[in-house]
């Protein structure tokens, strides 16, 4: 007897799992405008730097670079951007 299953329905379930994984990780990840001391120079003062992901550093800003621009523009407010009332 021939295997009639296909593999098809698989790799497309995969396919389209993929973009609401990385749809979802965003607001999990995503902490706008935030302040973290990040380590101390060389008097002793903290140096502060933005975090805006709670893990990945420049990696998660470089892969949600995406997202991030369209929740920018969608809530100015969260970012502390003032937001354009003229156009």
């Amino acid at each position: 007897m021939p295997n009639t299953r296909s593999a098809a329905p698989i790799f497309a379930a995969i396919l389209l799992l993929l973009p609401v994984l990385y749809v979802g990780s965003y607001p999990a990840l995503v902490q706008p405008a935030s302040l973290h001391s990040t380590t101390t120079d060389q008097l002793g003062d903290p140096s502060y730097c933005l975090a805006f992901y709670r893990y990945g550093g420049e990696r998660s800003r470089r892969f949600f670079w995406p997202l991030e621009q369209i929740d920018r523009k969608v809530r100015p407010e969260a970012w502390g951007i003032e937001p354009d009332l003229e156009t």
